[in-house]
């Protein structure tokens, strides 16, 4: 048996995809979010611990190894990111769902998104996560980096960040077994976080923790035009850039 689909089945695949999720619930599609929300925060982590403690080249390519482990536990286990909930416009584009429950849903998951985010900024402040000062410092600069972003500079990291995440939910859907998967994920993960590219809902949790260890670096206004920024970004390539193009190819009008 075939161990993954052709170009035109997987495009068939994420429009079903996106057919199904949009006939979940608002509090579903929130309850979802906010585990993808959890477990992007958790990959952040591990992200800053590796480029913190081994520093240099080393750690920023062991950080970009380590950061796809969230996405395939979003999409092995279960969960919904921004991101990869922004290809549902290819259903929305065959009349599979309506544009006001297509809005409604993704409202549901970065709302979602965020507050997983941000709970788990406060659990791992808790629980010690950033008891080294250099540490904190470290993921403070990373923050303060991320915020102060131009605004136009900010949707053009954003447009090609979800290039490769939304493409690597796609790819994912390809593969017919968990290994395929897995490395389907892995690959275009790796290269967004080594190009330094802006994921919502990463930005979500370092923003956020730079803001509860050094509340003074930035201001909530601030933060709230990154996440605009970005989110639109996110939304071009995920939602129109992607979706429109392989629409174009493979499915019939």
């Amino acid at each position: 048996m075939k161990a993954y689909l052709t170009n035109k089945e997987t495009t068939e695949e994420v429009l079903t995809l996106g057919e199904n999720k949009g006939h979940y619930s608002f509090q579903k599609t929130m309850i979802l979010g906010f585990m993808g929300g959890i477990y992007i925060a958790l990959s952040a982590l591990g992200n800053l611990i590796a480029n913190y403690t081994i520093g240099g080249g080393a750690g920023k390519f062991v950080g970009s190894v380590v950061f796809p482990t969230g996405l395939m536990l979003v999409v092995l286990v279960g969960g919904s990111l921004f991101t990869g909930d922004c290809l549902g416009l290819l259903a929305l584009s065959k009349d599979k769902v309506d544009k006001g429950t297509y809005v409604k849903n993704l409202c549901a998951v970065w709302i979602g998104n965020l507050i997983g985010s941000v709970f788990l900024a406060y659990v791992t402040y808790i629980g010690g996560s950033y008891s080294d000062a250099g540490f904190t410092k470290f993921v403070v600069g990373v923050a303060q980096h991320k915020v102060h972003l131009g605004f136009v500079e900010a949707i053009a990291s954003g447009f090609l960040c979800n290039v490769l995440v939304a493409i690597g939910v796609w790819f994912a859907l390809a593969s017919k077994d968990i290994s395929g998967k897995i490395l389907a994920i892995w690959f275009p993960i790796m290269l967004f976080i080594l190009a330094g590219f802006q994921h919502i809902v990463a930005n979500m949790y370092y923003v956020s923790m730079g803001k509860i260890l050094s509340p003074e670096s930035y201001t909530i206004a601030q933060m709230g035009v990154h996440f605009a920024a970005v989110t639109i970004g996110n939304f071009l390539s995920g939602a129109v850039f992607l979706p429109l193009i392989y629409k174009k190819l493979y499915i019939k009008d």
